[in-house]
């Protein structure tokens, strides 16, 4: 026991000793979690998908579906309605639009063009969803728009018009469709369908929440960095020499970091309690739980790194490089939602994956204590795997 805590106290002071260290245990953790805070309520890299049932297939629809895509935001992708249903009803869709039958010329004209957005709650994406589908109905809308969209629908139904007929009955249409647009007192009519429920989405939590696991991450993983300093000067093997077993070290250094991360955590969940007003203290034992299982899979991978690498360099740059890599594709960074399946699913062979799991799970969700266990027990299996991997591939020099 006292080798073990002698470990111990021998990495805390090590990991205090540079200036560096407090400014990435503190300073720069509190810049990004106040950026992203800002800026992730309205983030989007990339287009996103947008489901939708197209009952009308009329030109009218293609023309709007045609919109959308152009946006740049969006990327319609076609879907059964009764699949549709049954996937948003089991949460496993976010979204889906709905062209009903009626979406034509003649409710253009009339100034009554209806479609249906369903959107699950609390998801990044639908506003942004929300404004381009809103844009580009406004689009179909207008004089110009509505007046091609007519000539085009008769000139399909009507294909032995000649382009002078077609350009004299445009002429005439002009007039008629601008006095039925000052008529028309709602020229555009829209259903929002939404699951209700308790939960409220909060882009300072989401980011606090990621910036705490991106930043207390690295450090962890950064032991590697330590272990192979020790190793090089010879400390290590002197160490060993001792009545001081592999496991002993291991476990030692693993704790000794730990014990680091938890009060780096504290005074991030503090600052993001008191100025982003995310609930860290509401729910205080599942979020300790789930954190001790966090920092004991990090600190064991880098652990496991320590045993790999041969130079601090090595460990250096693998490390942070790790440890932006897992926490930018497990949606630390940004919300994991808006990347594709492929890397939804890669992400969750990262501990910091599950880690945001659990924090959302906890502070978003609300889901209860029994449904986090799952999750602390994931991050605890990662942390017995990579101990037991850094034990048996471990060198002394």
């Amino acid at each position: 026991m006292e080798k073990t805590l002698s470990i111990i106290r021998k990495d805390i002071r090590l990991y205090f000793a540079s200036p560096v260290s407090i400014l990435f245990y503190f300073v720069l953790p509190i810049i990004f979690t106040t950026i992203l805070a800002v800026t992730t309520g309205s983030f989007s890299s990339s287009a996103i998908k947008l489901n939708y049932v197209d009952q009308s297939n009329s030109p009218l629809s293609v023309n709007l579906l045609e919109e959308l895509g152009e946006s740049g935001d969006l990327k319609p992708e076609a879907i059964d309605l009764d699949k549709a249903r049954k996937l948003f009803d089991e949460g496993e869709l976010d979204n889906y639009l709905v062209i009903p039958p009626e979406f034509n010329t003649e409710a253009l004209l009339r100034g009554d063009l209806t479609v249906y957005l369903y959107q699950q709650p609390n998801r990044t994406s639908s506003q942004t969803i929300y404004q381009a589908l809103r844009l580009a109905l406004n689009k179909l809308t207008s004089v110009q728009v509505k007046l091609t969209t007519v000539l085009q629908a008769y000139q399909q139904s009507h294909p032995e018009v000649t382009s002078s007929e077609l350009e004299k009955l445009g002429e005439e249409l002009n007039a008629e469709i601008r006095l039925k647009l000052a008529e028309a007192p709602s020229r555009l009519t829209e259903s929002i369908s939404q699951v209700e429920d308790d939960i409220v989405y909060n882009p300072a939590t989401s980011s606090s929440a990621g910036q705490l696991i991106t930043w207390v991450f690295i450090p962890l993983v950064g032991l590697s960095g330590a272990m192979v300093h020790e190793r090089s000067r010879g400390t290590l093997k002197r160490l060993l020499a001792t009545p001081t077993s592999r496991l002993t070290y291991f476990s030692a250094t693993i704790f000794g970091h730990v014990l680091i991360a938890l009060v780096q955590m504290s005074l991030l969940m503090i600052f993001g309690g008191l100025v982003l007003k995310a609930p860290w203290l509401e729910r205080p034992l599942p979020t300790f739980l789930l954190l001790v299982a966090f920092s004991l899979a990090s600190a064991g991978l880098g652990a496991f790194l320590g045993s790999l690498v041969r130079t601090e360099a090595q460990a250096n740059g693998l490390s942070n490089s790790i440890g932006m890599i897992f926490a930018l594709l497990s949606g630390a960074w940004f919300p994991i939602e808006l990347f594709p399946k492929v890397m939804q699913n890669t992400a969750k062979i990262f501990p910091t994956y599950w880690g945001m799991k659990g924090l959302k799970d906890i502070l978003i969700s609300n889901k209860p204590i029994g449904q986090i266990f799952p999750t602390i027990g994931i991050l605890l299996l990662f942390a017995i795997v990579f101990l037991a991997l850094g034990t048996l591939f471990f060198k002394t020099e």
